[in-house]
């Protein structure tokens, strides 16, 4: 069995496939990402600054792995100040 037929049995089976939600680094004011991050996800604020300093580092962090709809939530909440963030 391929590595598409694989995936395919898993979503035709309706099981959860865990996607990962990224934050891309970007041009906003350091504590507007961290306070941010704080808002949408919950975590403390080291955890949320540990985040905009991989983004800020790297290009991009994972913010949260799991389910789609969480992730849209998060991402939305990201969104109000024109984060960029992608879901893959």
């Amino acid at each position: 069995m391929s590595i598409k037929e694989l995936e395919q049995s898993v979503i035709d089976s309706g099981i959860d496939v865990v996607k990962k939600l990224f934050l891309h680094n970007s041009n906003h004011f350091w504590d507007d990402v961290v306070r941010q991050l704080n808002k949408a996800t919950g975590y403390d604020y080291i955890h949320c600054e540990q985040i905009a300093i991989i983004a800020h580092t790297k290009g991009k962090s994972v913010v949260k792995s799991g389910e789609f709809e969480e992730l849209k939530r998060i991402q939305s909440v990201l969104k109000e100040i024109n984060l960029k963030t992608e879901i893959t």
